[in-house]
């Protein structure tokens, strides 16, 4: 079968009704008004199926939603990069706030943590907006515990240790592991 005007008004018809959709709705509001789709009578539910089976019309919307998302989730990175740049832009304007503000106060109106605090703040802001860490984060070798590096035992025995911990905390566990 080839799709003509009438099935393509039908699809864009069921489409435009949104999540709540159904064939039997759209079934419906074509025998309220069938000149929706351009016709004098209403297609049976049974014609409708057979158009959404033909014609291929989940398939279809399931395209029409990923295309939607796909939009969406561009329109939202664009509009992060944008507050991240104007973020850095700002972090940017507060340090050389601070750096002429701090070159106009006597030494004795200023104290040396604030003149710090001042360029710390407006460094933070800037690194935060650009993605970078606002703190050095240290994860090779990380030893937790004291001495004790995790990454030396097994997954078993990591679970092993994991149930010894959760056996202890309910004040059923073994006082030391195996």
């Amino acid at each position: 079968m080839e799709e003509k005007t009438r099935h393509r008004l039908a699809f864009d018809l069921y489409v435009r009704m949104g999540p709540g959709r159904s064939l039997e709705a759209l079934h419906r509001d074509l025998q309220k008004d069938p000149s929706l789709i351009g016709l004098k009578r209403a297609p049976s539910l049974s014609t409708l199926e057979a158009w959404s089976s033909a014609f291929h019309w989940q398939a279809r919307l399931l395209d029409l939603e990923r295309q939607a998302a796909e939009q969406d989730r561009e329109e939202q990175l664009k509009a992060l990069r944008d507050m991240n740049e104007r973020h850095a832009r700002e972090g940017l304007a507060l340090q050389q706030k601070g750096v002429e503000r701090l070159g106009t106060l006597p030494p004795e109106r200023l104290s040396a943590s604030d003149a710090v605090r001042a360029l710390v703040e407006g460094v933070r802001l800037e690194r935060l907006a650009r993605g970078e860490p606002t703190d050095h984060i240290r994860e090779e070798g990380e030893k937790i515990h004291g001495h004790i590096d995790l990454r030396r035992f097994t997954n078993q025995e990591l679970r092993r240790l994991a149930e010894l911990a959760e056996r202890r905390a309910a004040g059923a566990g073994e006082a030391e592991p195996e």
